[in-house]
């Protein structure tokens, strides 16, 4: 069994200009990592000004993705974060990382041609899923937006912190 090499994985800020877009972009794939607790989906650091973009701990294990179909499934679901949420606020979305495309890993990592076939559906079907979490996770997106706006970088400690605030509040709302 290969290991997963560990390396700094950054996907780029596609609105450098719009910090609000851009914050925006960047919280919805935060949360949405942060949601799926995967060894590929652990987060470092997102950054909005040095350098922007989401820096995560670990590669997709490409043998690991093949074989495991959920994994694949989660880390192509977070990869279309910024396409998801760049629909919700009715911009055009960005480049993003090509290491983190979801179309390439998908692609790579399904050994059935059948599948193959069916690629572009799943991945319709993986950016509505995206929409729907990320209209469900709307007050942690912001709330992490707006720590990126303020502070510029933030690690995963105070992502972790933004968004268990913005789910306390939310319970203590509705109940």
């Amino acid at each position: 069994m290969t290991r997963p090499t560990p390396a700094t994985l950054q996907t780029p800020a596609p609105f450098p200009g719009d910090l609000r877009t851009a914050s925006l972009l960047l919280a919805a794939e935060v949360v949405l990592a942060h949601l799926h607790p995967r060894a590929s989906l652990r987060l470092v650091r997102v950054d909005l000004k040095e350098s922007p973009g989401v820096t995560y701990a670990l590669a997709p294990d490409p043998q690991a993705l093949v074989l495991n179909r959920g994994l694949r499934e989660e880390v192509a679901l977070v990869a279309l974060a910024g396409e998801a949420m760049a629909r919700l606020l009715g911009v055009t979305p960005g480049e993003g990382n090509p290491e983190r495309n979801a179309r390439i890993l998908l692609a790579s990592a399904t050994r059935d041609p059948e599948e193959l076939e069916v690629l572009d559906a799943q991945l319709t079907v993986l950016e509505a899923r995206a929409r729907a979490l990320l209209r469900r996770s709307w007050a942690e997106v912001e709330v992490v937006a707006a720590g990126l706006r303020e502070h510029g970088t933030l690690d995963a400690q105070a992502v972790a912190h933004r968004i268990a605030c913005a789910q306390g509040i939310r319970g203590t709302l509705l109940n």
